[in-house]
């Protein structure tokens, strides 16, 4: 099994994060050396964001003959977004209706099962930033006061 990870490192949403933003990255498998139980982390997601949804639109299928499936997860669940399917027909991958908190740094990870593909893919996560700017830690202090 190999761990690949993604060339765009960046896990910060960017200026007035506190809105909506959809992050994506396309994957073409023909140009990896991929085989089943390998793991791609696609997208960077920052701690303190809800990630409301993410999924997999396959732009060209599979035919590579493998019977290649892949799941859209991250590093807790393989298949947290998009269970195990085959890419052999183009467009969006059925999701799971599931979002999910980050309260530290992940990714959105691909994860390759039964055989090598060679399918080109485009992994999207709809984002929001719980803390009004994508900070990896928590500084902020107290502004307010209980009576």
């Amino acid at each position: 099994m190999a761990a690949y990870n993604s060339s765009n490192s960046s896990t910060l949403l960017t200026a007035s994060s506190d809105k909506v933003r959809v992050l994506s990255e396309v994957v073409d498998f023909a140009s990896t050396t991929n085989a089943a139980s390998d793991s791609f982390d696609v997208i960077g997601i920052p701690a303190n964001s809800l990630v409301i949804a993410a999924g997999c639109d396959v732009l060209t299928a599979d035919t590579a003959g493998n019977s290649g499936t892949i799941a859209i997860g991250d590093s807790a669940s393989s298949g947290y977004y998009v269970a195990a399917v085959a890419p052999s027909a183009t467009g969006q991958l059925t999701i799971t209706d599931d979002s999910k908190v980050y309260s530290a740094a992940n990714d959105i990870r691909i994860t390759v099962a039964t055989g090598a593909i060679n399918a080109k893919v485009r992994v999207w996560a709809t984002v929001i930033s719980l803390d009004k700017g994508g900070l990896e830690r928590d500084t902020e202090s107290q502004s307010v006061t209980f009576a």
